[in-house]
């Protein structure tokens, strides 16, 4: 089977957690066993958590209100979304394609139905083929890629009738283990990284920019990622001295891994901050903003025949809005020379943090 959901290396590799990359293997391995609602069930809070990084560190202080000034800031921004106990597990209804061995392992234990008693254990085998080539509405409820290891994603399988050589055969109702179990062990956050860099200011006006060089990864495809927005100060056309800087900020990004992983995000919300000192300086910062995230996901799995040795190719595609919609953001920067510190937190569906590096010149 090729990789599936294999994105989430690119998320790991862009964060500089190496140690995620040598276990991408086991997540795919993971993922694979779960198909349908199931999938999308269990990776939702990453996708969300994703969003949420990608709309965080953008702002540490208002523009100057000026006609035309040169500030140039080049620097780098780390965030962290956290996780709580509510996006550890999931419970859902929808569909699933049981493997073949799990379909064995239901007739092997249905015991209601003589004549499946009766089977022999090839017979057993074409009519567990049968069942995996089928999509069964199912309850389904454990822990999410987020949730502890010890646990174990379940399947609440309501029975069904399968007909095999012109005869119906009642397989039971009962709970089937996927051997999915929580990837990332009870982790507390999802951190991410990446280069900024900003250019002002043409009346109260900053461009901002982010990017990561595009690479080309063995098996996936090529890798990019690209960021920019502006951030303004209306003050420039306002009369009056207002008693803080005020601006209004947009910023669009994209990622995307070759064919399989495309992620954007997109915030726009209205800050303000007010800066105490000159050689070194604070400026205490706080903004409200509208954000939302989006990913779409393709990739090829394969399921067992009924001809003895084949396999059925499928192509599975989906799309998932992270549960990213607003945020209110909380933050400090500090100036010393050249070099300028800053970090915030944001109250939203996902909270999150971010700290930035830039070298003002």
């Amino acid at each position: 089977m090729k990789r599936t959901y294999s994105f989430f290396m690119v998320i790991v590799l862009s964060a500089f957690i190496f140690t995620e990359v040598v276990k991408s293997q086991g997540l795919q391995e993971t993922l694979t066993k779960l198909t349908g609602n199931a999938g999308e069930a269990y990776v939702s809070p990453i996708i969300s958590a994703f969003g949420s990084n990608l709309n965080s560190g953008w702002v540490h202080k208002s523009p100057s209100s000026k006609v035309f000034g040169v500030d140039i800031e080049v620097g780098v921004v780390a965030m962290a979304t956290m996780f709580g106990d509510n996006n550890k597990t999931f419970k859902s209804s929808g569909t699933f394609r049981f493997s073949q061995a799990q379909a064995r392992s239901m007739i092997d234990q249905s015991t209601t139905d003589p004549k499946l008693l009766a089977l022999t254990p090839g017979q057993k085998d074409e009519l567990a083929a049968l069942v995996a080539q089928k999509e069964f509405s199912v309850d389904i409820s454990g822990p999410t890629i987020v949730g502890k290891k010890e646990s174990e994603v379940m399947v609440d399988f309501s029975g069904a009738e399968v007909t095999y050589n012109s005869l119906n055969y009642k397989v039971d109702k009962q709970s089937i283990a996927t051997g999915a179990k929580g990837f990332l062990g009870d982790v507390p956050a999802l951190p991410f990284a990446a280069p900024q860099f900003s250019i002002g200011t043409v009346y109260g006006t900053t461009v901002t920019f982010r990017f990561l060089p595009s690479v080309e990864i063995q098996d996936l495809g090529k890798f990019s990622y690209f960021g920019f927005g502006l951030q303004h100060n209306p003050a420039m056309f306002i009369p009056v001295p207002l008693p803080v800087d005020v601006s209004a900020a947009f910023f669009i990004q994209s990622l995307k891994v070759g064919d399989i992983f495309k992620a954007t995000a997109t915030t726009f919300g209205i800050y303000a901050s007010k800066t105490f000192g000159l050689g070194i300086s604070i400026t205490p910062f706080a903004g409200f903003a509208i954000e939302s995230s989006s990913v779409d996901v393709a990739y090829d799995v394969e399921y067992a025949s009924p001809v003895p040795g084949q396999t059925i190719k499928d192509k599975i595609k989906f799309s998932m809005d992270g549960e990213n919609s607003a945020r209110f953001t909380i933050g400090t920067s500090i100036k010393l020379a050249l070099l300028n510190l800053s970090v915030d937190y944001s109250l939203a569906k996902y909270n999150a943090a971010s700290l930035g590096v830039n070298f003002i010149f």
